[in-house]
């Protein structure tokens, strides 16, 4: 009677929908839709310039590549990974709250910095529990994922009207959806790390997988546009005529498309595989950043961002469970947080201070029309070189 008890509760577990990490990634991408739409913003209204906008990002990316690798290994090797989860969620809230405390550039580059830190690993360890904890569960990803962008779209449509071109309480709303995740990670079951049963150079084991490599590598190119849309876009978005509630609708249209195909790209990848799925995701990219150049009426910017649905469920949907599948279990956190980091080196090191100066010299345009050429590049190198590569990009 015990054995079918105990085989009973484990069905029960399997069938019901793990609500405390859906509303985990509801809280966490709640407050990543104010952080990536309004900091520089927040930054640009209280006089500071697009360079040193830029600087902030670059200085603060270099922090957090420094220590972002480390807290994919510690995930790793704890006992329970929920518990470094938490302590990065408090962590960068506190971080978050530290910035009411002076407007001066040197200090604010400083708490910037140390909040990345803190913040930036938080999206890889979480989707590394997810994957995991799903594994025996009649539950996706995407569905669970689909809280996250249900919260990013829903937030960031009603705080452009909240705010009203003041961005002030942007940090305080952002340390409460911290602490709120935090919570919400407290009510997960504990999904166990792997102790001391890591291999001494079992990193090297990722970088010689060239498969892996590949994919992080178009995903960089991607990471590039994105960093540079999510940095300055809004800046020169406000410039051509749009306020605080269009950026809004901007970012909720973005948020918004991504629904349908999260809930779909399961079957999509299975249907059509990873190849195709990526490669048609590279193709819209390219149109994607191709409009953003051309563009100039705010209305038409912001159906043109309908198209960052299917891209963007694509290339996460398909590098996450990539990792969950291919690679060996006590190295998915750092796979997860390696993807991460190389992204960030791209998104926010090259188009941080970079694309800051850039865009004082050359406008945002110019800088759109420069992903877009980049993307379609990539896209073209990817197809070529995953021809031969089927059988290993199967999931």
């Amino acid at each position: 009677m015990e054995a079918i008890s105990r085989q009973v509760r484990r069905k029960v577990n399997q069938d019901t929908f793990p609500t405390g990490l859906f509303t985990a990634y509801v809280c966490y991408y709640s407050g990543q839709a104010i952080y990536n739409t309004y900091l520089n913003l927040y930054l640009y209204q209280i006089g500071f310039l697009a360079s040193q906008i830029g600087a902030i990002i670059s200085v603060s990316t270099v922090a957090i590549l420094a220590m972002q690798p480390l807290w994919g290994m510690l995930s790793d090797r704890v006992s329970v990974k929920n518990r470094v989860l938490k302590f990065l969620c408090l962590a960068a809230a506190v971080c978050a709250m530290g910035v009411y405390t002076t407007k001066s550039y040197w200090p604010i580059l400083f708490l910037v910095a140390s909040f990345g830190v803190f913040y930036n690993p938080i999206v890889p360890l979480s989707d590394n529990i997810t994957l995991e904890a799903l594994m025996k569960s009649r539950w996706d990803y995407g569905w669970i994922r689909m809280g996250g962008t249900l919260g990013y779209a829903a937030t960031v449509l009603g705080i452009g009207y909240f705010f009203r071109d003041s961005y002030e309480a942007m940090f305080v709303l952002i340390a409460l959806s911290l602490v709120m995740m935090a919570f919400c990670i407290g009510t997960v079951p504990s999904v166990k790390g792997y102790g001391d049963k890591r291999g001494k150079f079992s990193l090297e084991i990722l970088w010689k997988n060239k498969v892996l490599m590949g994919l992080i590598g178009f995903h960089l190119i991607y990471g590039m546009g994105i960093g540079f849309f999510n940095s300055f876009y809004s800046i020169h978005f406000v410039n051509i005529g749009g306020d605080s509630r269009m950026v809004g609708w901007m970012m909720f249209v973005s948020s918004a498309a991504e629904i349908p195909f999260l809930m779909l790209m399961h079957r999509i990848v299975k249907k059509v595989g990873l190849r195709k799925v990526l490669t048609l995701a590279g193709v819209i990219t390219c149109i994607r950043w191709m409009l953003m150049y051309v563009l100039k009426n705010p209305v038409l910017i912001i159906s043109a961002n309908l198209l960052h649905g299917f891209a963007f469920s694509s290339f996460t949907y398909c590098i996450l469970n990539y990792i969950n599948n291919k690679v060996p279990p006590d190295l998915r956190a750092s796979s997860q947080v390696l993807n991460t980091t190389l992204n960030t080196i791209c998104s926010r090191l090259i188009f941080g201070y970079l694309g800051g100066v850039a865009f004082e010299l050359w406008g945002a345009s110019l800088m759109m029309l420069f992903a877009a050429v980049s993307m379609g590049g990539a896209t073209i190198v990817f197809w070529i070189w995953s021809r031969n590569k089927q059988k290993e990009l199967s999931l």
